[in-house]
C-alpha cells in the first residue's frame, strides 16, 4: 500500500511536470517569445544633456524617482518636483507634475558643482534633460504657477 501511494505520487507529480512543460514546448518550437525591453539608446556622460524619454533612460529598469517635494501654494499642493534617477544610465533629471490642470512649468535639475538642465513650459508634466550624476550631489527645482520647491541632494 505504501509502494502504491509512492508511484501514485510520483506519477501525479510527472504528469503535472508534463502539463506544466507543455507550454514551454509549445512555445519554444513556435520560436515565440515576449522580447526584453530595449535597452537605453546611451549611458554615463553620453547621456548628458539628452531626453530621458527618447532616449529609454526613463523606461529601463530601476529608473525611479529618489526624492520627491511638495510644491504649495497658499497651503494648498498645486504639485511636485521630483529628482528622477536611472542606474543603468547613470543620470538624474528633474520632471514637475501639476495636480491642477494645466499650468505654467519649470524644472531644473542642478549639481553640486554647479552644472544645470532647465526645462520649461504650459501644461502638466514637464522633465529636464538629463544630467550625468553617477557619485554625484544633484537637486531638482520644481515651479508651477509661480509656486516653488526644491528636493534635497539626492
Amino acid at each position: 500500500m505504501f509502494s502504491r501511494r509512492i508511484a501514485s505520487r510520483i506519477g501525479v507529480g510527472l504528469g503535472t511536470l508534463a502539463l506544466a512543460s507543455a507550454p514551454l514546448a509549445a512555445s519554444a518550437a513556435t520560436g515565440t517569445h515576449v522580447p526584453a525591453k530595449a535597452p537605453a539608446t546611451c549611458s554615463n556622460q553620453g547621456c548628458n544633456g539628452k531626453d530621458p524619454q527618447a532616449t529609454g533612460c526613463s523606461q529601463t529598469y530601476q529608473a525611479r524617482d529618489i526624492r520627491t517635494a511638495n510644491i504649495m501654494s497658499n497651503g494648498k499642493k498645486v504639485g511636485w518636483v521630483e529628482l528622477r534617477w536611472s542606474p543603468y544610465c547613470g543620470n538624474n533629471w528633474a520632471r514637475v507634475v501639476s495636480a491642477v490642470g494645466t499650468a505654467n512649468l519649470a524644472a531644473t535639475a542642478t549639481r553640486s558643482d554647479g552644472a544645470k538642465m532647465s526645462a520649461s513650459g504650459k501644461g502638466t508634466v514637464v522633465w529636464t534633460p538629463m544630467i550625468f550624476g553617477r557619485d554625484l550631489c544633484v537637486s531638482a527645482t520644481g515651479t508651477i504657477n509661480g509656486a516653488t520647491a526644491t528636493t534635497s541632494c539626492g
